[in-house]
């Protein structure tokens, strides 16, 4: 349990130990938090614990030394504390030390220049194709209809991309309140098909730095009307005419997601993330190379494998359905 220790009167961050919720698999999970003035941080893990901000996507970090200070006010200290840069900013700020993390981003000018120049004739052709295969591309408010619209798409398949979907069989109060969170700087794209939605894109922006899908989802029984290329290019056109500069689609991808990704512009974008140790534990950690996810110690061909596994396990259960 965390707590506080005494502060001085130099000290003059207020501190206050919450419990936030964070989605794991698609699931609620409660983990210990800290406010450290306006921002939110969660601390995860038992060994090894490593705090960060609770929305490090959407907010800044701003003073780190600030965080830094007090949290080893916090008993018992969180053993690491991590944060990166976000885009467009990708030379390294801090002196802290720092790794490479991968995005999928596409820098952004103007919709022509992304239609004519960052995609090549294939993709241009699959989102046309869409219109021309009775797709429709709308903007729209998150309403009821709409909400009922989404349930529609996520309960088509229980399992995809090889694996379990996390939204599959949600009720309807579920899915409204988590398509709610962060309204206020959202934009929702639907595809519909004679009045029906069958894929849809939530638009999240991050103050002008760059705004993220977090979802792109359609229907598989549309797939020949490459709907989610559709979607993309309504995503890029809102971008643009936004003056976002980067159009991201949160860390780099594998196999066939990263192939799509690629053939709509998207970059493999490098931004800094530190790591700054606050115990002796943590320090130790950083220096053997534990405080990453341990699926980036697994040799690429050997992830590959156990993916391909994976997939037609739950490919083969989906079968039988």
């Amino acid at each position: 349990m965390l707590q506080l220790a005494s502060s001085s009167k130099h000290e003059d961050s207020v501190i206050a130990v919450t419990k936030e919720t964070i989605y794991l698999n698609g699931k609620p999970v409660n983990v210990d938090g800290i406010r450290i003035d306006n921002k939110r941080l969660i601390v995860e893990g038992r060994f090894l614990t490593v705090a960060r901000l609770w929305d490090e996507w959407y907010e800044d970090v701003g003073d780190p030394e600030v965080i830094v200070q007090a949290l080893k006010r916090c008993t018992p200290k969180p053993d690491i504390f991590t944060f990166w840069q976000r885009l467009p900013d990708t030379a390294p700020l801090y002196w802290y030390y720092h790794e490479n993390e991968a995005l999928s981003a596409i820098p952004l000018k103007d919709f022509r220049h992304w239609w004519e120049r960052q995609i090549k004739s294939d993709t241009r052709k699959k989102a046309k194709r869409s219109e021309k295969r009775g797709i429709e591309i709308r903007t729209l408010p998150l309403d009821d209809a709409f909400v009922r619209g989404v349930m529609g798409v996520f309960n088509e398949t229980p399992v995809r991309r090889g694996k379990p979907f996390w939204h599959y069989g949600k009720d309807f109060d579920t899915l409204k309140e988590e398509l709610s969170r962060d309204l206020e700087k959202s934009k929702f794209i639907g595809a519909y098909y004679e009045g029906t939605l069958v894929g849809f894109v939530k638009l999240v922006y991050a103050e002008g730095r760059f705004a993220n899908p977090g979802l792109i989802v359609s229907k598989l029984e549309f797939r020949k009307a490459y709907i989610n290329n559709a979607l993309l290019a309504k995503a890029v056109e809102l971008c643009c005419n936004d003056g976002v500069p980067y159009l991201t689609y949160t860390t780099w991808r594998r196999g066939t997601q990263a192939e799509f990704l690629m053939r709509n512009g998207f970059e493999k974008t490098l931004v800094p993330r530190y790591w700054v140790p606050l115990t002796t534990r943590g320090a130790a950690a950083i220096k053997l190379g534990l405080h990453r996810d341990i699926r980036r110690c697994i040799p690429e061909w050997l992830l590959d494998s156990l993916l391909g596994l994976r997939k037609a396990f739950y490919g083969k259960g989906a079968n039988q359905r």
